[in-house]
């Protein structure tokens, strides 16, 4: 079988990452974690004892929480990552009303005027953050994962 090929990211990939959520949603706080990225540019985060493990004698298809999934220079929060990042995000945090949540919740892509830019935004309904969503040609592309999503929301 196979192994996952999971890297530990370096000191410059970990500040390409901050300064990426900061230049996304205004984040300069310090998120003291090992990144861990994979062979889809998926980045994992696990706390700094991992470094104490010995790996060669365990058989691990993953490890760590998912944080989100870099490229091209941008980075895609996860849900997960989403709800770190968000309650100290300065930019980029767009709020969702009851019908709008319903509709992403059944993965629609919601239409919307956020400007010209396209980005990433964070999702956020009510104090509760929900996701990352790519905004683009006034319209908010919807990445919520089908294990998420549900239709039967209790607000």
């Amino acid at each position: 079988m196979k192994k996952p090929k999971l890297e530990v990211l370096n000191t410059r990939e970990i500040k390409e990452i901050r300064k990426l959520l900061d230049s996304q949603f205004d984040f300069a706080s310090d998120l003291d974690y090992v990144f861990l990225k994979n062979e889809k540019n998926k980045i994992f985060i696990v706390s700094k004892d991992f470094k104490k493990i010995d790996f060669d004698k365990l058989r691990i298809n993953t490890i760590g929480l998912y944080f989100g999934e870099w490229r091209r220079n941008e980075l895609r929060l996860s849900l997960e990552g989403s709800q770190m990042v968000g309650p100290l995000a300065g930019k980029n945090v767009v709020s969702l009303d009851e019908q709008q949540l319903k509709w992403y919740f059944e993965g629609m892509d919601l239409d919307m005027d956020l400007g010209a830019e396209n980005r990433f935004v964070l999702l956020k309904f009510r104090k509760d953050f929900i996701g990352c969503a790519k905004y683009k040609e006034r319209k908010l592309l919807n990445f919520m994962p089908k294990e998420h999503r549900t239709v039967d929301l209790i607000y």
